[in-house]
């Protein structure tokens, strides 16, 4: 059975063939990966998994069409392909998204560009549906007359309409359960998988790695686990985890990029998901998705400074996002106080301040650093099992991955809650107890924020609270100590 079973003290007497740091997308992928190679992972997250910018996404899971403009095809192709992966899979937890662009002849949107590129992001992507289910299958795309954009989309700015793109790509509502799905089936496939447990040190010998000291941060244990291979998959930390295991590697994440999307409590603008450039910015698409028919929008980008170490999009910021919005929508009249959530993450960007455009896997022997150690810095959710998979081959070349399918249970749509989703009368929160008792939920907030989508409506989450004591052992300072995280946390999403 397909479970995520914490047991540090046993993972210590175990040997394993990798220890991958981090449990985010990519860890989560390499430990996958190294399953399906008859590697045994040990995955190590120091908070709990999916928690930081592998979270805070705005569950899309894009193809390649945006790297035609750049005639970026391996990008465009290694797109395609994950997209497809992701599909085929999961089909209960990713599935089609239309997308509609208008076009008002200026720049890139215009009919006479997009027609073309819509074509050949078709004739390039024709085997974009191999080995998907018909109901998962995605369309061709077409430009569609200003009548059609119109009723596709009625808020559309129409001064100046010539008509709109219409293409397909895939989204993933229960992102949460998504990530936690594919961390299961790498455990089905041998991986141990210990959230709140920090690597601080490598263990080495003659500048060979043969494992890593961590901190068991429940109990404040120091712990040894053992293997030959340790993999730096820290995200947003994953330099500074280079520096401290061995020396800096700027290349891993050169500067920050703080990205962030805005969920408002406003109904979707359309069925479909919105490609909008605000005519004060033509440099700039907005994605505005219809996720649950509800309006989340993104994506906003702030270059940091190197001070800035966890930081929330300032208020000026979100000012100018909202601006953006209502540029792009004239009759939109969005303000602060139709947000929701906010959700930001941190992305390495290039020299210039922009998305960096490809990801870095780094050996460290091979820049004087210890055998067996390596680094991997991604950019892109859509492909994390792509990267894993090149990591895996740099490090492991000669093993070969074995065709499986996900657990069944993986697409059962089990424990999925929609926004609008209220407990009714009688509920008995017990349905949850096999998710707490699978998936090491060790804190309250664990449970409604990275196991299930309750925390994503904040209302409900708060009356929820008393309903989900009797799912654990906690005594009434315990209690109040969960209660006042998840509060906290919703308080900073807001």
């Amino acid at each position: 059975m397909a479970v995520i079973q914490r047991d540090p003290a046993a993972a210590t007497a175990a040997a394993f063939d990798l220890i991958i740091v981090g449990g985010g997308i990519y860890g989560v992928m390499l430990a996958l990966e190294a399953g399906r190679r008859g590697k045994r992972s040990l995955l190590l997250e120091k908070d709990d998994f999916g928690g930081a910018t592998s979270r805070n996404h705005l569950r899309t899971v894009h193809g390649g069409l945006r790297y035609l403009q750049a005639l970026d095809l391996p990008r465009f192709f290694e797109s395609i392909a994950e997209r497809r992966w992701f599909l085929a899979n999961f089909p209960a937890l990713v599935h089609v998204l239309p997308c509609l662009m208008p076009l008002y002849g200026r720049g890139l949107m215009r009919p006479a560009i997009m027609r073309p590129a819509l074509l050949l992001n078709d004739m390039l992507g024709i085997g974009r549906n191999r080995g998907i289910a018909p109901g998962q299958r995605l369309p061709r795309g077409r430009v569609v007359g200003r009548d059609i954009a119109r009723s596709l989309y009625p808020q559309v700015d129409r001064r100046g309409l010539k008509g709109a793109a219409l293409w397909y790509d895939a989204a993933m509502p229960e992102h949460q359960r998504l990530l936690l799905e594919l961390l299961r089936w790498a455990c089905a496939l041998g991986a141990t998988a210990l959230n709140y447990v920090q690597a601080e040190t490598p263990l080495l010998h003659q500048n060979q790695v043969r494992g890593v000291l961590a901190n068991e941060r429940l109990e404040g244990r120091d712990l040894e686990f053992r293997a030959p291979v340790v993999i730096n998959a820290a995200g947003p930390w994953c330099r500074e985890l280079a520096q401290r295991f061995d020396q800096d590697h700027p290349r891993l994440l050169r500067r920050r990029l703080l990205l962030f999307n805005v969920l408002f409590r406003r109904k979707a603008l359309s069925d479909y998901a919105l490609a909008l450039v605000p005519p004060s910015r033509p440099g700039h698409t907005y994605f505005v998705h219809n996720w649950q028919g509800r309006l989340l929008a993104g994506t906003g980008e702030v270059l940091l400074a190197d001070e800035d170490k966890e930081p929330t999009p300032r208020p000026e910021d979100i000012a100018a996002f909202i601006s953006d919005m209502n540029d792009a929508v004239p009759d939109l009249v969005l303000g602060e106080g139709d947000i929701e959530c906010v959700y930001s993450g941190i992305l390495p960007a290039s020299a210039s301040g922009k998305l960096a455009g490809r990801e870095v896997i780094l050996a460290h022997e091979e820049h004087q650093g210890p055998a067996g150690l390596f680094s991997v810095s991604g950019v892109k959710y859509t492909t994390s099992r792509r990267v894993a998979e090149k990591a895996l081959k740099k490090i492991f070349p000669s093993d070969r991955p074995k065709k499986c399918l996900p657990p069944e249970a993986a697409n059962s749509r089990r424990w999925f809650f929609t926004y609008d989703w209220q407990a009714p009368d009688g509920w008995d929160a017990g349905a949850l107890r096999p998710l707490v008792e699978e998936e090491a939920v060790m804190h309250l907030d664990d449970l409604i924020f990275r196991r299930t989508g309750l925390g994503e409506n904040p209302r409900r989450a708060k009356e929820l609270l008393p309903r989900l004591r009797s799912l654990f052992q906690w005594g009434d300072p315990r209690w109040q100590q969960e209660c006042e995280r998840v509060h906290a946390l919703l308080h900073a999403r807001s």
